[in-house]
């Protein structure tokens, strides 16, 4: 499966993230409450757009759903959600981008199909790797709605604002995107580097 990212994820980052499998669906629960978010955010600043607002809705609840879904599977091993801390891949990107940026509305389009195709390449790596079935069975769920997601909001960006600045500004900030992706310290959490991660024996291939 090719992903539309420029820094792909070593294999190896599986083995690390589920040595703490309740950690990671934490996380993951809460990047589910910031989607829906961010589809919120999308809504209350196009209400005019009302094609737009319908499919945002969806996600939304759709979100809401895997949240549910990804607490239940955190709840029946034992943890328990936390309060939310701040993203900081998510954090980074947003940061970083503001400079550079000519449109609020299609920065947040271009870097929500960002993060969604991230997460995509995680799920799949967690759903083709994790040596726990659960959560190998958990991210195979969740594959198509990610795919579908990150999809939508490069289809929302070149119907809104044209495909030349759509496409310019989706490379302008992929490469942003893997710059900071390999730069990231290492956590056991969706979006997290590898800098400095206990070293693993490589994998085999």
């Amino acid at each position: 499966m090719g992903f539309p990212l420029d820094y792909e994820t070593p294999r190896e980052w599986v083995a690390l993230v589920e040595r703490e499998p309740e950690r990671l669906l934490e996380d993951h629960a809460h990047c589910e409450l910031k989607a829906a978010s961010s589809a919120h955010a999308l809504i209350a600043k196009n209400p005019e757009r009302t094609e737009l607002v319908r499919d945002l809705a969806d996600i939304a609840i759709e979100e809401l759903e895997h949240f549910k879904i990804v607490v239940s599977e955190l709840e029946s091993r034992g943890g328990r959600l936390g309060e939310q801390s701040e993203n900081l891949y998510a954090a980074t990107l947003h940061r970083r981008s503001a400079s550079t940026r000519e449109s609020l509305v299609l920065d947040r389009l271009v870097i929500a199909h960002l993060i969604e195709a991230r997460s995509l390449e995680r799920f799949h790596l967690l759903a083709e790797h994790a040596t726990d079935g659960r959560l190998r069975e958990l991210f195979a769920e969740l594959l198509p709605s990610e795919a579908a997601h990150q999809g939508f909001y490069a289809k929302a960006a070149r119907s809104l604002f044209g495909r030349g600045a759509a496409e310019a500004r989706i490379a302008q900030l992929r490469q942003l995107e893997g710059e900071i992706m390999a730069s990231l310290p290492f956590d056991h959490t969706v979006h997290s580097g590898l800098v400095g991660a206990p070293e693993l024996a490589p994998v085999e291939r």
